[in-house]
Order: C-alpha cells, then structure tokens, then sequence
C-alpha cells in the first residue's frame, strides 16, 4: 500500500481537495502530506486525468497552494494536481535527495509523465534540477518567482579535494568574495541565504515559538508581499553589465530590501522586528490570520532546517554530470510585478530566458508573466491571475 489513510485536518480547504499522506516505499518509506484535487464530476472525462505537480517555497507548505489547485483541476477536460509538502535542503546534494523525492512520488501516485511541473521560490530551482535530470518524466515546466539559472557544479571544497572543474571553483570562490565586500560595506551586509544556512538561523526564526513565530511570520510574509511599500523592483544595473566587478555586484546587492541583504550582524527576525516597530501594518494581514497559523503551527512542529549530512560521492558525479544542461521542454515564468526575487540575482532573469531555457524554442516573451500588485507570494496573492496563465500555457502546451 502506497497510502496512510489518516487526513490532515486543514482550514480554508476547499471540498473538492482532499489532504493525506502517501508513502513513498522507494525512498525509505518516506511519509509525504499531499494536497490533491481532482477535476469536479461534471467536468471529467472518460480518460484518465493527466498529472500536474505543485511545489512550494520557503517558508511555505503545500498548503500554499490551496488557492490554485481546484480552478487548475477543473481546466479543460480536468487534471489531477498535486502539492507536496517538500522537505528542506540546504546544499545542492540535498536538492537532488527532493527531486529524487518528486519522481518517486510521481510513480507511487500511478503516473509515467507529468503534464506540468510548477517551482515557487525554492520549489522553482528545484523544478528546473528535475526537469532538467529527468526530462522525459515531464512534459512541461513553470518557474514562479525565482529565475532558473541551471545546475550549478559542486562546491569548492568538493571540487578541490575531487579534482572539480574550474568553473566550479570560482562560483564559490565568487560567492565567497561578494560575501567578503557585503560585509566590509558600511554599514556590513550579508546574502540571506548565508544567514539561512547557519547553525543559528532555526532557533533565531523559531524564538519562543507561538505567537513570537506567528509574529515574525506574519510580518517577513508581509514584507514580501505586494502590500509592502518597500518593494520596488527593477534589474540592478550590474545586470546589463557582461562582466560586473565584485565591488559592482556588492553595491548593487546592497540596495536589495533588507529581508535579501541582511545587517551582518542581525537575524531575520531582528529585521522584521526592527521594520514593525516602524510600520505597525507589518503583520499578518486579516484575511490570512487562520492561515498564518498553519504556518506557525507546522514550523513549530518541525523547524525550518532539514538535518546536513556529507554528500555521497555519487551525488557530487551526478551533480557535475547535469551542470551546464539546458531545460529541453517547454517552460514559462510567473512572477509578481512587486517581487525581488526576479531581479535579486543581476542577470538571471536574461540567462533563464537566452541560455538555460533556450532548447524547445526558447522562453516566449508570452510565457515569462510578470502580475501587477502581486509580490513574491503570487499564487495566494493573485490566485485568478496565476490560474489563468497556467490554464493558458497548459492549452498551448497541448496543441504542439
């Protein structure tokens, strides 16, 4: 049996989804909570459903997808989607552990293909590492939020004591220089993944738990959002050069909002804090106060960080294998228009179009959706806008 029966008690969901675990016998009988919906009665046909795959961010849950995945089932003649709670990972290898992941769920669910596979912030580079290690598994692709720029190769340390490739070693070496010039800014900056990836990160964002995690929650979520008159986005200049400095990059990574380029010496929660001491508005808003305590509830229950352990040494030769790919099937972008997460990283969003996404005819300037008033959390910010442009791209898809 692939399935445990037991459903998740969830507010704010919709009839037509059901919540249950599924275990994935490949994978050491991983336990995954799954959202699923399937195309209302009236609505589906004699053939069986197609597969469509939804995979969440950070700090989000499956549960983030609540808004989207009835109206997506029920398009044309109905779908079967799916949202997995995903856990966490914090180096490439483990990213390869979640596609893994993903394809086994893929087959313990009963299905050979996926019709579409949609990646929000975390989940997007994770979308992009499956389609680009299996693209016969899937037939399609959505980035939300966070441009695809590709596999990258193992890091330094790897490729020094494996005998890696150059490039490898001077993405980190470069990863490890603009960290040097964020902190000698003044004032000292530093990338918020750096500070995710720390020991301290977890207990800083955890707190004292309950309403402490609720608070803080509430109030980066709203930071992010399109409520926030802090964001602004637009491509940095260093963007549109071929060949920035270090000191170039650093400048421009600096005028990022803070919840990007943190105080060197600041946790995330002291930047929330600090900004709703200055904006009281800065929290959950009022129509996602239950929701926000599905968040703090589940991150309570489990952390924000999945447990690090060494890579194996096959991962870091399959890793190198899939650096440089090109994603081969059909792929699109959406985005809100007051989301930084486009243009964080200078030049990502022209590499995921011209280079990465440039098999299967390219990126379509129809395909890359930019939703105005909505920021980085899209699909519960504007869940009709998000729906129908994966409703049309799925039927242009279809027709080729």
């Amino acid at each position: 049996m692939n399935t445990i029966l037991a459903p998740v008690e969830l507010p704010d969901l919709p009839p037509q989804i059901t919540s249950r675990y599924i275990t994935l016998s490949d994978r050491d009988g991983l336990n995954v909570h799954i959202l699923e919906a399937f195309p209302d009665t009236s609505n589906q046909s004699s053939t069986p459903c197609h597969l469509i795959l939804l995979l969440h961010g950070f700090p989000e849950l499956a549960y983030s997808w609540r808004k989207v995945l009835v109206p997506v089932a029920n398009a044309h003649q109905g779908y079967h989607v799916v949202a997995p709670d995903l856990r966490d990972a914090l180096s490439p290898y483990h990213m390869l552990n979640i596609v893994d992941d993903v394809c086994s769920l893929v087959r313990a669910l009963g299905y050979s293909s996926v019709a579409m596979l949609v990646g929000h912030d975390f989940g997007s580079p994770l979308a992009g590492h499956c389609v680009v290690a299996h693209p016969e598994l899937f037939t399609s692709v959505v980035f939300m939020s966070a441009p695809f720029g590709g596999v990258g190769g193992p890091p330094s340390s790897q490729a020094s004591s494996e005998g890696g490739d150059d490039k490898a070693k001077e993405r980190v070496s470069l990863g490890s220089d603009i960290a040097t010039a964020l902190a000698a800014l003044q004032p000292p900056r530093k990338h918020y993944t750096a500070y995710f990836s720390t020991l301290s990160a977890n207990a800083d964002m955890l707190g004292q738990g309950g309403k402490a995690l609720y608070d803080f929650l509430g109030g980066y979520i709203y930071m992010k959002s399109g409520n926030w008159d802090g964001n602004d986005p637009h491509p940095l200049p260093s963007a549109f050069s071929p060949s920035p400095s270090i000191s170039e990059l650093a400048i421009d990574l600096a005028t990022l909002p803070e919840y990007y380029v943190m105080p060197l010496h600041e946790s995330m929660p002291d930047v929330v804090a600090r900004h709703v001491r200055m904006d009281a508005r800065i929290k959950w808003p009022t129509a996602d106060e239950v929701s926000g305590g599905v968040y703090a509830a589940e991150f309570g229950r489990t952390g924000f960080q999945a447990a690090l352990s060494p890579p194996p040494p096959e991962r870091i030769a399959q890793l190198r294998a899939l650096a440089g790919r090109r994603v081969e099937v059909p792929a699109a972008f959406i985005s809100g228009a007051k989301d930084w997460g486009v243009y964080q990283t200078p030049g990502a969003v022209r590499k995921m179009r011209e280079v990465v996404c440039s098999g299967a005819g390219g990126m379509q300037d129809e395909d890359f959706v930019l939703i105005e008033g909505a920021g980085h959390w899209v699909q519960q910010e504007a869940p009709e806008m998000v729906v129908r442009e994966l409703v049309r791209f799925l039927g242009k898809v279809k027709a080729l």
